[in-house]
């Protein structure tokens, strides 16, 4: 069985914190149909060091699904890598249509991923 992981960056502090995707959905109060009817709220629920679960609201844009462990870590639905194969950079996207990740290229090929081998953390703090 695969771990199913979600990280995201903690919206007070900037920090990548990891563990269980929280998405809690609001009704808003609307004057017309043409606005929008919902507000959702991310959050990262996790085990602290003291073993109590801690719930962090999280940045929307930066949530990223883990898709599997390579040479060189954890590597994450959004995260900027470089290939050392194809010797270019690119990040792990999920195809709605193709139902599956691929590598987006920064030349803007795109492929299935196949294996996570040579695919190297770019990004700071990773």
């Amino acid at each position: 069985m695969r771990d199913i992981e979600f990280r995201g960056k903690n919206k007070l502090t900037g920090k990548w914190v990891y563990g269980n995707l929280l998405v809690k959905k609001t009704k808003r109060k609307t004057e017309t149909l043409e606005e929008k009817l919902y507000d959702y709220k991310y959050s990262i629920q996790y085990i602290n060091k003291n073993g109590r679960y801690c719930t962090v609201e999280v940045i929307e844009d930066t949530i990223g699904q883990l898709i599997g462990t390579g040479e060189y870590g954890k590597i994450y639905e959004g995260m900027k890598l470089y290939d050392e194969y194809e010797e270019e950079n690119c990040t792990p996207e999920y195809d709605d249509e193709e139902r599956c990740f691929r590598l987006v290229y920064t030349s803007n090929y795109a492929e299935r991923i196949e294996s996570l081998d040579g695919l190297i953390p770019i990004e700071k703090g990773e």
